[in-house]
């Protein structure tokens, strides 16, 4: 059985390496399909006993990058990464000193801001290029009906996540807003939020839970 130092930290997909921090998660997102594929993604198994180090992360992605050339490092797995915000911080140190030229991503709910209730958006300017924000909807009553989010967000996560767009936004972060593609999400209000917080549009397209063929 894999322990959180040996377990899938990493992962990869379209040519980006996908750094697997943690299954922690503050909503329980109606289109996330981590239960129905079993917590696996094209073979690799994103089900942590624990979560791993920020040291035990760091050596596999360097061990990963030295073999063949990836056109992006992102935080994201099946879980959100900005619970372990300092780990973050120092992985993406490491992988720097040694691929300064590799671009590096969060994809996030962008709840960061209410998990360590602060704006953390100077600590992701200095860790990460581009943040791609899984907002889904413009409408904040159908933000919490798609985010079944847990108690403590519920009422004010929609306006926090938000905030932390424009904040990260604002610290000249590359940002993109998302939307999966979704009955009964006005797309076009979500592009039109999207830009007045200063960041892109890009629709996710809705996951198959018989076929894992797509990026989480």
């Amino acid at each position: 059985m894999k322990t959180a130092e040996v377990a899938d930290v990493a992962y990869e997909y379209d040519d980006g390496l996908y750094l697997n921090l943690t299954n922690r998660c503050p909503t329980a997102c109606t289109f996330c399909v981590k239960k129905q594929w079993s917590w696996r993604y094209r073979g690799w198994d994103l089900k942590l006993s624990g979560e791993p180090s920020a040291a035990a992360v760091s050596e596999v992605a360097v061990s990963r990058l030295s073999r063949r050339p990836f056109r992006e490092l992102v935080f994201c797995g099946y879980g959100e990464s900005t619970y372990r915000l300092p780990e973050l911080v120092e992985i993406s140190r490491r992988v720097r000193r040694e691929y300064p030229e590799l671009p590096i991503r969060l994809n996030t709910i962008g709840l960061g801001d209410m998990i360590w209730k602060c704006d953390i958006s100077p600590d992701l300017a200095r860790a990460v290029d581009a943040v791609s924000v899984s907002l889904n909807t413009a409408d904040p009553a159908q933000w919490k009906r798609l985010h079944r989010p847990a108690a403590e967000f519920r009422e004010e996560g929609f306006a926090a996540a938000l905030r932390f767009t424009a904040r990260c936004a604002a610290r000249g972060l590359h940002v993109t807003v998302t939307a999966v593609d979704l009955p009964g999400v006005d797309l076009w209000a979500v592009t039109d939020l999207a830009l007045k917080l200063g960041a892109e549009f890009r629709v996710r397209p809705r996951l198959e839970n018989s076929v894992p063929d797509i990026a989480p």
